[in-house]
């Protein structure tokens, strides 16, 4: 049980910190997903005009510094009207506490869940258009190289997509019952409730906080399932696979250079 030093709920200054930095991540990491996901579309819509607006990582590195500032401003208030209050990290007693609850079930829950879901409609016919462009018999005019390196690009950019559209279904498991365990806090708040309505309703608020954590850790398995070469990758650091060496090149030149002699030797 340790010192019995409750140190989340003890000091003030760990309190703030903590409730900061937690919805301060939770945010960064749901709008870094949602901006990759957009350069996936844009990269792959149809319009040229569109596509050069992806995969421009100047921009990209603008809108991270950008919206980390956003965040850290629309957030800050945590780290002046939190505090410890009858051992608990709370919010000030008065309107602030109101305030925060719907702060957090609107700009914490339901607006990640409505951004991820239309992005989640939209890279799922990206999957779909891009499948069917796999379907598509290249024209004999495309030679083998080029075809070979067609058909790699387009198993990359499937994969891209597929990861992308696996990390919003994880991330949607992770903020639904989050935001409906706010919205029903808000809810049944002042309700009277028997003392084994309020440990059930603890239990559920544990299971959906640990719940919550898939958003951090299920970028990792999505990576292993939907990308080949991350898995490779993994296991040759893991050990469990040799990399392989590519002799081709070497008999390709062999090939060549006795190729080259023959026919000196026939002149």
């Amino acid at each position: 049980k340790g010192f019995k030093i409750p140190i989340m709920t003890r000091y003030d200054v760990i309190c703030k910190i903590r409730q900061f930095a937690s919805n301060y991540g939770n945010q960064l990491t749901f709008t870094f997903l949602a901006l990759a996901t957009l350069d996936r579309l844009l990269l792959a819509h149809q319009s040229p005009t569109l596509r050069r607006w992806g995969n421009r990582v100047p921009l990209a590195n603008k809108l991270v510094v950008a919206f980390s500032l956003i965040w850290l401003v629309i957030l800050c208030h945590r780290l002046i009207w939190y505090d410890t209050i009858n051992g608990q990290c709370t919010g000030q007693a008065g309107f602030y506490v109101y305030f925060d609850n719907i702060f957090n079930a609107v700009v914490t829950c339901l607006l990640p869940m409505v951004t991820l879901t239309v992005l989640g409609i939209l890279i799922g016919r990206s999957v779909h258009r891009v499948v069917q462009r796999r379907r598509v018999v290249p024209t004999a005019t495309i030679n083998e190289s080029a075809h070979g390196d067609q058909s790699a690009i387009q198993k990359i950019d499937t994969q891209l997509t597929i990861m992308l559209f696996l990390d919003i279904f994880v991330s949607m498991i992770s903020f639904l019952p989050y935001a409906a365990q706010l919205i029903y806090g808000n809810i049944t708040g002042t309700w009277p409730k028997s003392p084994l309505r309020v440990a059930w309703e603890n239990v559920v608020s544990e299971i959906i906080n640990l719940l919550s954590y898939i958003f951090f850790s299920g970028p990792f398995y999505v990576s292993i399932i939907s990308l080949s070469g991350f898995r490779h990758q993994l296991l040759r650091a893991l050990g469990l696979k040799k990399q392989q060496t590519t002799t081709y090149t070497q008999r390709g030149v062999t090939m060549g250079t006795t190729q080259n002699n023959t026919n000196i030797q026939q002149r």
